[in-house]
Parts: structure tokens; sequence; C-alpha cells
């Protein structure tokens, strides 16, 4: 309050900035509003891959990414496509203007679909801001797996998408999965397995490699009590 008060602090202080309020995109069903962007260059992998093209929807925070060796239109026309294979078109697509987003063929698609597109201001990538959090999650993501060169990340995309998705989101309070799917997603130690015999029951047990990564692949509060005792003996 006393530095508030001092008029020579506020004489040499830097101005003071009046933060606005941000307003929020409001969507009521799935797909009707699908955020895209790209993110790279990201170290090259052995298959030639160099950027990720990654695609969520507003309402259930479903992510879609898939990995480029260019920033071509053509690329990123056929990777759409495969989406709208996959979950149909939405109604409204964002993106920034960036050229592999803005030009012909990806107007013409959008046209032939009857999807409208929007395009965020210039210098202003907040406005897709759910999409860069996307992106920001999934860099994250891979920096836990990948080898010292960093150039496998390709290998670990679509295991880095089935952990995003089945997680509970902080906005929605469920997961993108069961938003998409009305249901949870099933881990492999959550399936019935035969236990073998007594001698060879370390081969699925908490303490083996099986185990292991079974758990690794779950959410906290997903993971059974058999396996969270076992791991702590």
């Amino acid at each position: 309050e006393m530095l508030s008060d001092c008029d020579h602090c506020q004489r040499v202080g830097p101005p003071l900035k009046v933060v606005e309020t941000l307003d929020c995109i409001k969507v009521s069903g799935v797909w009707e509003l699908v955020g895209i962007d790209l993110t790279g260059p990201l170290p090259q992998t052995p298959s030639g891959y160099k950027y990720i093209l990654t695609a969520t929807d507003y309402f259930s925070k479903w992510v879609e990414a898939f990995p480029l060796k260019t920033k071509s239109a053509e690329e990123v026309y056929q990777n759409l496509c495969t989406i709208f294979y996959r979950h149909g078109c939405p109604l409204r697509i964002l993106t920034d203007q960036g050229r592999e987003f803005v030009n012909q063929i990806n107007s013409k698609l959008c046209e032939l679909l009857s999807i409208e597109r929007s395009v965020t201001a210039a210098y202003q990538p907040q406005t897709n801001g759910l999409d860069e959090k996307t992106n920001d999650n999934i860099k994250r993501a891979l920096r836990k797996v990948v080898n010292e060169r960093q150039d496998d990340w390709d290998l670990y995309l679509d295991a880095t998408l089935f952990s995003l998705r089945s997680k509970m989101h902080t906005t929605t309070k469920f997961s993108p999965f069961y938003l998409m799917y009305g249901r949870e997603a099933r881990f492999p130690c959550e399936l019935p397995v035969e236990m073998p015999q007594l001698q060879h029951r370390w081969l699925w047990g908490p303490e083996s490699e099986r185990g292991r990564v079974c758990v690794s692949m779950m959410p906290p509060g997903r993971i059974p009590a058999g396996f969270i005792i076992g791991l702590q003996r």
C-alpha cells in the first residue's frame, strides 16, 4: 500500500496495465468448433517428421494430432481429411493466418463440406488458446519419454494422445474420451486376465515389468488399490 501511494515509485515504475476480461468461446456440442494449429519445427525424426498438426474439439477437449514432414498446404489438407473421415465434419474450424491453413486448397475443402472457417487476429495466438495449450501439453508429455536426441517423438505421439484423452479435464470435469464415447477408456490392467500358475504370477503382478507398464498408462485415480499396495512393498 505504501509503494502504491508513493509518488516517486509511481513515476519511475512501469505503467500499470489494465487487464481486460477474456471472452470465452461458447459451444454447445461435440465437434461444433475445432481449433487447428501446427507446432514445430521439432527435432527431425528418422522418418523425416518435423511438425505436429493438432486439432482440439472445444466442447469435449478431444485431441487429434499428426506428425508432418513439411508445413505444406497439401500435407495439412490430407490430415484434415483424415480427421473429417474419422469424426465427421465440424460446424466450424478456427486456425491462425499461416499459409498452411489460409490457402486455396483448404478454402475449397471447407466450401465443399460446408464448414465455416474462422481465423485468429494477427499476432494474437491466445484467440485459439485451447489449441495452444494442447501443443504445450503434448510437447511436455513427449519430453518425458523421448531419447537424448529427442528425435523419436513420433513413436510416442499416439500414446501421448491416449493419455490426454483419458484423464479428467479441469474445465469439463470429465475426460475427453467420456464426452466423445459416453464411457471411460479401458486400460490393460482393467481387462479380465486369467492368472497363470502361482509360480508364474510375477509375469503380471504389480512388481513385474508388465504390471508397471500397465500402471504407467493409467491416470492416478484409476489405478487399482492392489497394484498400489504391490508397488509400495
